[in-house]
């Protein structure tokens, strides 16, 4: 089918993907999760999604540094600006998952992104707020070299029109495919000047959820196009060349599934890390042990080997052995195996 002058064919592994996630969005849905784990998902959901987001982009915040600037919501210079705005913009998602999608709304977003930010030296005004009144370039941020024009300004406000309605109006295709394509085209058009991706991945992130998805706000879908920047881009690139968006669709259906399956690893990681927490013993464990226990909670289960090596072999094989039956005392590790086969798993 023809989508915005785009082709879009319904491929098997569209349709297995589709199975997949909504499968997996009722398994979400009715996971038993207390209040404490479940702020601890979502602060870690809240820190990566805005810090991926920023990444794709270039930034040179490190992680650290975007952990302490969205705890404090305090912002010293452009690049922690850029992220708390985009941390910002998804926080207020909710006043708008009732509207229809419409170029203020766009632009609303796109202000919360831009806000007090200076822009760069190829593109320095974000014209916050506006669409762009020039031509807009893809080349490589490191060379002058131009490998694709974007729409001519005067052609991106019915451009956008266009997008919109369809996105809008579209009964035909399932409601979880409609947030991926209006990403790829909003992408081919890029209506401003700067701030083009990191407003799609909010407007995504809402259209996802009006279509009645992560309304808990447990997932992300910038960490996992962080992860795969380069197939990320690639496929965006490539299905604007050819003019077709099978190859993104399908690689925007994978990473829900992904970070679906992210959320149920996060709740037993984090369950068990809990748990080591609660331990009484926690607080007077040397480094070995912490280093040894947050291995196992993470990895499920660990051998005498790899113990060694996680303590650079500053204990003796007979001092980790007597560790390990701590553990196991504890109720954290148990054995399965004779001594030559033994791994100590996850109890």
């Amino acid at each position: 089918m023809i989508i915005l002058n785009y082709e879009l064919t319904e491929t098997p592994k569209i349709k297995a993907l589709l199975s997949q996630i909504k499968k997996q969005e009722k398994q979400l849905n009715a996971l038993s999760i207390t209040h404490e784990l479940f702020q601890e998902i979502f602060k870690h959901n809240y820190l990566r999604q805005a810090y991926s987001s920023t990444k794709i982009e270039y930034s040179l915040i490190d992680y650290n540094s975007a952990q302490k600037v969205l705890y404090s919501k305090k912002a010293k210079n452009e690049e922690e600006r850029e992220i708390l705005n985009v941390a910002n913009a998804h926080m207020a998602i909710s006043k708008y998952l009732k509207k229809r999608l419409s170029d203020d709304l766009i632009i609303d977003v796109h202000s919360q992104i831009s806000e007090g930010l200076k822009g760069s030296l190829t593109e320095p005004d974000y014209r916050a707020g506006r669409y762009r009144n020039i031509k807009n370039y893809l080349g490589d941020p490191f060379t002058d070299q131009i490998s694709y024009t974007f729409p001519e300004p005067k052609e991106v406000p019915k451009l956008m029109k266009k997008l919109n309605y369809f996105t809008n109006n579209n009964d035909a295709l399932d409601k979880i495919i409609i947030p991926g394509i209006f990403h790829f085209v909003f992408i081919a058009i890029h209506p401003f000047i700067n701030g083009n991706g990191r407003t799609v991945r909010v407007i995504e992130d809402m259209l996802l959820k009006k279509a009645g998805y992560n309304l808990q706000k447990l997932y992300n879908l910038s960490e996992y196009y962080y992860a795969n920047v380069k197939r990320y881009h690639f496929a965006l690139n490539r299905g604007r060349d050819q003019k077709d968006l099978t190859e993104f669709v399908e690689f925007y259906l994978k990473g829900i599934t992904e970070s679906q399956q992210k959320v149920f690893d996060s709740k037993v990681l984090i369950e068990r890390l809990m748990k080591l927490h609660a331990l009484p013993q926690w607080k007077i464990m040397n480094k070995f042990d912490k280093k040894i226990l947050n291995y196992l909670a993470k990895n499920n289960e660990l051998t005498m080997k790899k113990a060694l090596k996680l303590t650079s072999k500053k204990l003796t094989s007979e001092a980790v052995r007597l560790r390990f039956q701590k553990y196991i005392e504890l109720g954290i590790m148990k054995k399965e195996g004779d001594y030559k086969t033994a791994k100590y798993i996850w109890a």
